[in-house]
Formats: structure tokens, sequence, C-alpha cells
């Protein structure tokens, strides 16, 4: 099997040859890591831990001419992120940030917001006649259109439409204001939700007529105790405008991958009903795992990975080959299963932690699965 067919395999609720792997290091432990296996590139390095992307993601391309500013580029190469995706993130919006204090041990930094554009508006009538980023921008699609053409047979190409409601909405309007807009003035949310609705719907089917096969998002949802909203909230004003989108992608034959973090146990039947096909992270910290594979496991795919707050970076070696062969004892037979980080591994991760991971998950991941007693 290729990636994408391992990948198709699992999601189908079969058994592939293997678990498809995935892994999201920071750029510390990539180094590290290189010079652990003694290779040069990413690519040799996901190669000596058994990642094999079977996903790629297409997007919102900056404009043909667009050229990085100076304090662009300096941001990005201090927080790691690539320019084209900051800008047409948040910048593109005027959404502004500030780079935070330095943290002992990584090259990187974290940063904050300093400005929500949105933020002022009293009127629903400023939102609904905001510009917004231009789609019709020459060069905007051009990028999308080379990863279709290169990937379209060995890898499942995905719509990223990433930050498109709750975290857009409080993005542009300010985290604490948007909360107050949904509980004290929500003909002011819901006009700033349906805004962005109309807008990534627009998105989503262009990125689908160039040969998205299903469409992507990240939208954080929750803390590690609860959602930041209460579950009535969230199904009376934000999950009929999932549907909406989700059903973008539906109407094709498409797939739904929905990515939040946090604990999201409580709409999780919710997310299903509307149409998702996979749930990523299933943060191991704050969610049972074996419930959601019990509750939901025979109609979606579960792409989750080793906790990166309590075992890949406190952890001993046994510690981490310990959760991942309960994990992939509980959760791989049948399909339905990915497998890796559950979000970045960080510069505090030892490297023999992650090695245990994919060493574990290389032995140990073949179907049909047999786990040694642990």
């Amino acid at each position: 099997m290729n990636p994408k067919e391992r990948l198709l395999t699992t999601l189908d609720h079969r058994e592939p040859d293997k678990i498809p792997l995935t892994a999201n290091l920071s750029i510390d432990i990539q180094m590290k890591l290189r010079d652990y296996y003694g290779v040069k590139t990413s690519k040799e390095l996901y190669e000596k831990l058994g990642v094999e992307y079977g996903r790629a993601g297409i997007g919102i391309g900056t404009p043909k001419d667009w050229k990085p500013t100076a304090e662009l580029v300096r941001f990005c190469e201090a927080t790691g992120y690539d320019p084209r995706g900051q800008y047409t993130t948040y910048e593109e919006w005027g959404i502004k940030r500030k780079l935070g204090s330095n943290v002992p041990g990584t090259t990187l930094q974290q940063f904050f917001f300093t400005y929500h554009p949105w933020e002022h508006f009293t009127e629903v009538s400023q939102v609904e006649e905001v510009e917004l980023p231009d789609l019709d921008a020459p060069g905007r699609f051009d990028q999308a259109v080379r990863v279709v053409q290169h990937y379209k047979n060995t890898r499942l190409i995905f719509a990223g439409l990433h930050h498109c409601q709750w975290t857009k909405a409080w993005e542009l309007r300010g985290m604490m204001t948007f909360m107050k807009d949904l509980h004290t003035n929500i003909e002011m949310a819901e006009a700033i939700l349906d805004r962005l609705n109309d807008y990534y719907r627009e998105v989503a089917d262009r990125l689908l007529d160039i040969g998205a096969e299903g469409i992507s998002f990240a939208e954080d949802w929750g803390t590690n105790k609860s959602l930041f909203i209460p579950p009535s909230m969230w199904r009376k004003i934000f999950k009929p405008r999932y549907k909406v989108l989700f059903d973008r992608a539906k109407r094709r034959g498409g797939l739904v991958h929905f990515h939040s973090d946090g604990n999201i146990t409580p709409i999780v039947g919710d997310l299903v009903e509307i149409g998702i096909d996979i749930l990523n992270p299933v943060q191991p910290e704050c969610m049972d795992q074996l419930e959601i594979k019990k509750d939901y496991g025979d109609k979606i795919t579960i792409d989750t990975g080793m906790s990166v707050q309590k075992t890949l970076p406190h952890g001993t070696v046994e510690d981490v080959k310990k959760e991942a062969l309960h994990t992939i004892e509980h959760l791989a037979p049948g399909g339905g299963f990915v497998y890796g980080t559950s979000h970045m591994a960080l510069y505090d991760v030892p490297v023999e932690n992650v090695v245990a991971l994919y060493d574990t998950c290389r032995k140990y991941g073949k179907y049909p699965i047999e786990i040694p007693h642990y």
C-alpha cells in the first residue's frame, strides 16, 4: 500500500497493512532527532520514524505579486511559521501580533495578539460591509493547483479551512468581546459567524473544484476541563453553521476532518451527527479515548497520538512504550485509527521518548494487531 491507500483503508474502517503514523515535531526536536539518526532532512527523519504522510493540504494562497515585509519575515523566523500561511491567516485580515519572551531551551518564541480589527464594531452593518480578503486576486489558488497535480495519486488532499468560525471570530473580534457577544449581543455574534460562513463556503467550493477530496477544520473548542461555552449554546449557534460547511464536502462524497484541542467530549456526538469522518486529536490528557472508540469508533476515524503534556515530556521510556501499546491494543483493531503525537512535541521532550514511541509503533503497529503483556 502507498500512504494514500493505507489511509483510505483505515478511514473505511478496514485494517490496512499497518497503522498510518503521523508526527508533529517542533524544530528543536527535529534537529535533535536528525543528529540522533544521522540524517540531514525532515524527509529522511520521517522515514527513520516510519511516518508516511498520506495527506496533503491546500488552502488560500497569497496574491501573485505578494512579498512579505521584513517585519513578517523576522516574526516567522522567530516563531517557526511559514510567512505565506501567517499572512493569509492573520496579517491579511488586519489581525496584529507581537513576539513574547524567549523560552530557555528552545530557539522559538511564542506570540500574543495586540489588535483585533473588528473589536470596535458596534453595528451589525459594519460586519456586513467590511471588506474581506479578495478570493479573486491573481494567483490566489496557484499553489493549491500545483499541490493537487503533484500529490493526487499518492496523498489524500484536504482543503484547509482551519480557523473559520469560532477561532476566526475571536481573532477578529477579541476573545473577551466575542464571548460577551455570545451572551449579551447575539445579533452581532451571529452576523460575524454568518459573514465568515459565507466566505469560507466559497473557499471550500473553490478548493473542492480544484481537486480537494475533503475539508479540514482547526477550531480549538476546549480547555483541558471543558468547552469554552455551554454545549447547549454550541448546539444552537455553531452546530448548524458547521453543518453548512461540512455539507460542501459531503454533497460531493468528500471527507471532513475536524481538529479541536481540549475536552470536547460533550459535542463529539453532535460532530458525528453532522458529518465528521476524522476527529483529531482526542487528547489523552483530557478525553477518554476508549469511550470515544466505543461510542463512535464505527463512524469516525480517531486521529490521535501520545500525550504531549504528560507522557512524552515527563514520562520514562517505559511509560512511553506502555501508553503506546495500550492505545494501539484498544484503538487500532478494525481500522479507523491514526497514531503519532497528539499535538506538537516541544523542546522539552527527550529524544529517547520520541524514538521509543515510533520504535514501538513500527514494531507493534502491524495488522493483525498482536500486543505483548505490558
